[in-house]
C-alpha cells in the first residue's frame, strides 16, 4: 500500500470509528455529519470523499463490523473438531452470540440495522471475499446432505437468533444466555431437520 493509499485508509477508518462511537451513544437520527467529522478532527468536505451521507457510512459500518464477527467465528470453527452440520452451525451461532455478549454496544447497533439483504451479501475479505452464504453452502456441501431452499433455512436461523438473543444478552430477560442456549440449539436443529431432503428408501 502506497503512502497516499494508507493516508486515505486512515482517514476513512477515523471517520468510521467516529461514526460508530456517535451512533452507539446517540443513535443515527440524533447524529449529524458535522458531529462525525468534528469528532474525527477532519473537515466536512473530507467526509464526502468517502461517503454519500450518514446512512451510507452506517451501512458501511454494519458491513465492516458484521464481516469481522463472522470472520472470527469461521476462523474459530476451522480450529475446532465439529463433525456434523448441526455442530458446525451451532458453533458459529454460539461464537457470534458470545462475541456480541462481550460487546453490547455493537449488538445494539447491528441488531437494529442488520437486514437480511446486508447479511446475505456480506463479503469476508480474509476468506477470499466469500459471502456468508458461500460459507454456509460450503459447510452444507461438506456434510454430503441435501436441503431445499437453503437461503430460507439460513434466514430463519438468523432471524431466530437475532430475535431471541437481543433481550437475553442485554437484560437477561426472560432468561440468561446460558439458560437460553439449550432451547435455542434445539430450535435450530429442528429448522435444519425440517429443510433436509431425505433420501427415498430403496425398494428391495
Amino acid at each position: 500500500m502506497s503512502k497516499i493509499e494508507e493516508k486515505k485508509k486512515n482517514k476513512q477508518d477515523a471517520l468510521l470509528a467516529s461514526a460508530f462511537k456517535l451512533f452507539t451513544e446517540k443513535g443515527i437520527n440524533n447524529t449529524s455529519i458535522s458531529e462525525i467529522v468534528k469528532n474525527a478532527k477532519m473537515a466536512k468536505g473530507t467526509f464526502y470523499l468517502y461517503f454519500k451521507d450518514k446512512y451510507d457510512i452506517r451501512d458501511r459500518l454494519i458491513t465492516h463490523k458484521a464481516d469481522k464477527i463472522f470472520e472470527n467465528a469461521y476462523a474459530d470453527l476451522e480450529k475446532c473438531e465439529c463433525k456434523t452440520l448441526e455442530e458446525c452451525i451451532l458453533f458459529i451461532v454460539d461464537n457470534i452470540v458470545d462475541q456480541l455478549s462481550c460487546n453490547q454496544s455493537l449488538l445494539k447497533f447491528i441488531s437494529k440495522n442488520l437486514s437480511w439483504a446486508i447479511f446475505s451479501n456480506l463479503r469476508i475479505g480474509q476468506l477470499d471475499n466469500k459471502s456468508c452464504m458461500d460459507i454456509f453452502d460450503d459447510i452444507i456441501e461438506s456434510s454430503g446432505r441435501k436441503f431445499r431452499d437453503v437461503n430460507m433455512m439460513v434466514f430463519m436461523i438468523v432471524e431466530l437468533v437475532n430475535s431471541t438473543c437481543y433481550n437475553v444478552i442485554l437484560y437477561s430477560s426472560p432468561v440468561s444466555l446460558e439458560q437460553l442456549k439449550p432451547d435455542l440449539h434445539n430450535c435450530i436443529c429442528d429448522i435444519v431437520s425440517r429443510f433436509e431432503i431425505c433420501s427415498e428408501p430403496k425398494v428391495v
